[in-house]
């Protein structure tokens, strides 16, 4: 198995606001994207960042949703501080701010061309995939199943089921191994998925 194929520790952080409900605390909403670090220390001075001013707006790789309470200083000096410890939940009156460091095991996004064996298609040789098709001038329009089937590696491109796609050499693969992968041809985008779940870690 090449490493860029295994799955690797990480360090992920989670900021959110919670409002409070007949049951206690429900999401508002989450503020930052899916944020994976390498280590504690890493994650907890991205949260010193994202906590620097007296607004904690969502991420707009996100939404656009807007903080409910301004920070004052103390606010953000003892949410750090219980932050530290994994864990904080500090209420604002009728919100909450809630922030997590959680150790995760992740695959990162692979790439690699297409006459590379590291790229993520040869993770998902003779596993069942979808063929999904989108035109790239038409961000719009919904993807069109080109095939389903076991994927099989050839020299020249790759089969799914009836349906052979030729691939140049030199072609990028980008993707999640055992899981996905994705590349352009022409006009088209092309996006495989594995449909079996039981994937090495």
């Amino acid at each position: 198995m090449y490493p860029e194929w295994r799955k690797q520790p990480f360090f992920e952080l989670h900021l959110a606001w919670l409002v409070q409900g007949p049951r206690g605390y429900d999401l508002l909403f989450k503020i930052n994207p899916y944020s994976l670090y390498k280590t504690r220390e890493e994650a907890l001075e991205a949260a010193k960042a994202l906590l620097k001013g007296e607004r904690l707006d969502q991420d707009p790789k996100v939404g656009r949703n807007q903080a409910p309470v301004l920070l004052s200083p103390e606010d953000r000096t003892r949410f750090l501080v219980l932050l530290e410890s994994g864990k904080a939940l500090l209420p604002l009156d009728r919100y909450a701010l809630l922030g997590e460091i959680v150790l995760v095991e992740e695959r990162l996004l692979h790439r690699a061309p297409f006459r590379d064996p590291s790229n993520v298609l040869y993770s998902l040789k003779g596993l069942p995939v979808r063929l999904l098709h989108t035109p790239i001038n038409d961000p719009e329009a919904d993807s069109r199943e080109v095939s389903q089937g076991i994927l099989q590696l050839e020299p020249e491109g790759i089969r799914v089921g009836e349906t052979f796609l030729a691939i140049p050499g030199e072609t990028p693969i980008e993707g999640l191994a055992y899981e996905d992968a994705f590349f352009d041809l022409g006009e088209g985008h092309y996006y495989l998925y594995a449909l079996s779940s039981s994937t090495p870690s």
